[in-house]
């Protein structure tokens, strides 16, 4: 009981813990305060939403300003229905059992697994420090002080942490940030909790490079409600889903679950990178290889942060609600002054109307653009905030002036140039005289270069942007 105790001290200390070591007062006014007040007079209808992601995603900022060997990470990311066997999967794939998967959804914590010659384990605790703990402690997170003899509830202790971090020789992929999530439900689920929030588990997978999606073998196909789920995840990012727990069905069913699945997903337009089945318990009889085969790619993937990205998110869809609007007041006043440039004399009291509505639509126009301007006032308040405190930390975040450049959908330029390759017969085509392909050649020499296409207006200019890379490439 006395490492419980230890622990549930050190997880709600406020003195002597790790703190932020930047100031986040003025980038948080403009959160708190600016946004809300100024997009509050006219807001897009879905605003609350667009709100609580861009939040949430402020969060995961967070997160690797207080757990910094995040910086330079690409996230992966386990999604998929509370107790669809990710913590497990983790614990089979490192060969260490590392996370806790017997938890219930409130004291499941998101837990970031990253490379490291050492092992380190901390916590974001909810006064945002970081509490330092040993790897048996996080074993504890999950079961605290276990049940109590009187009415038999479990005191438990994750519902007291934001994050667990954990740093670990066993974790080898280098370039990656696995992300252990709490899963999703919704609130009428009898697993739901804050921490499995589906609007919350949306926003981490959002904010990931890569996604695995878990489904269990014994649902015997995928849910609507994980269609819909992936439906809302952003289509560029890459998923995987995984049949899990695939011992727990016979090979035949399996098979007819593999084949439903991908059918399903193809029917319903979710993008999806392949479907592969794994069991934690007897990992070498199914495709462990394949899913290895993806992560390893992924970890060779350029690195790319996606918060200016994802911030740019609320500010592009405010804007493009007030350009829709704009263009709809527009057309009124250019049919009310029509009409009344034509309208007889002899009815003034319908003139009289008409001119007042004509007044109104001009009115609004100028309110409409005038909230325009200042929502692009408050963009460039927020990031230049925000690429101070990058720079500071070492996060890639682009120049205030470059965000307006920002594609709505980020490109990967290495993609650009598998794609190329695989349009015009070259996607097998390897260098003359280093004998390796264009996109293996381009990984290695942008590996730690900023590598997003801004801006790219046209399938032509993609195509000539590819060319221009591989006949540069072509002579080396």
């Amino acid at each position: 009981m006395s490492k419980q105790i230890n622990l549930l001290k050190r997880i709600i200390m406020t003195d002597g813990a790790d703190k932020l070591n930047v100031d986040l007062s003025g980038i948080e006014k403009i959160i708190t305060k600016k946004l809300p007040a100024e997009l509050g007079k006219n807001a897009p209808p879905n605003f609350p939403e667009l709100y609580f992601d861009f939040k949430q995603e402020y969060e995961r900022f967070k997160e690797f300003i207080l757990f910094e060997k995040l910086i330079g990470k690409n996230v992966v990311a386990l999604g998929g229905g509370f107790s669809s066997g990710k913590s497990s999967f983790l614990n089979s794939i490192l060969g260490q059992e590392i996370l806790p998967s017997d938890i219930d959804p409130s004291t499941s914590v998101p837990a970031y697994l990253i490379n490291s010659d050492e092992t380190e384990v901390c916590g974001i605790n909810a006064f945002e420090s970081r509490i330092s703990m040993s790897p048996e402690e996080v074993g504890l997170i999950a079961h605290g002080f276990g049940k109590d003899d009187e009415d038999g509830m479990e005191v438990t202790l994750g519902h007291l942490l934001y994050s667990l971090f954990i740093a670990s020789p066993n974790q080898p992929f280098k370039h990656l940030a696995l992300l252990d999530t709490p899963g999703y439900s919704k609130p009428d689920s009898e697993r739901y909790s804050a921490k499995t929030d589906e609007k919350i588990a949306r926003t981490q997978l959002n904010s990931a490079n890569f996604i695995l999606w878990f489904v269990p073998a014994e649902d015997g196909t995928i849910k609507n409600s994980d269609i819909n789920f992936l439906k809302s995840l952003n289509s560029e990012i890459p998923k995987l889903i995984i049949i899990n727990k695939a011992d727990k069905i016979l090979p035949d069913e399996l098979d007819e679950v593999i084949d439903k699945i991908r059918s399903t997903v193809q029917m319903k337009g979710v993008r999806v990178t392949d479907v592969l089945a794994y069991s934690s318990d007897e990992p070498d009889d199914y495709d462990r290889d394949k899913i290895l085969e993806h992560i390893r790619k992924w970890d060779n993937a350029v690195t790319e942060s996606r918060f200016a990205y994802n911030f740019k998110v609320l500010f592009t869809k405010c804007k493009e609600y007030y350009d829709s609007e704009i263009e709809e007041k527009q057309r009124l006043h250019n049919r009310l002054s029509h009409i009344l440039a034509d309208f007889p004399s002899d009815n003034s009291d319908a003139e009289d109307y008409l001119q007042s509505m004509d007044r109104e639509s001009v009115r609004n126009i100028a309110e409409l653009k005038e909230l325009k301007e200042n929502l692009h006032s408050i963009q460039n308040d927020f990031f230049t905030e925000i690429k101070h405190i990058a720079d500071a930390v070492s996060i890639e975040m682009p120049e205030p002036s470059e965000i307006d450049l920002i594609s709505d959908k980020i490109t990967d330029p290495k993609t650009v140039i598998e794609s190329y390759c695989s349009e015009n017969g070259l996607s097998d085509v390897k260098h003359k005289n280093l004998q390796r392909s264009f996109t293996e050649l381009l990984t290695e020499i942008l590996r730690d270069v900023k590598t997003t296409f801004y801006d790219v207006a046209s399938s032509k200019e993609t195509e000539e942007t590819a060319a221009l890379i591989i006949n540069i490439m072509e002579g080396i």
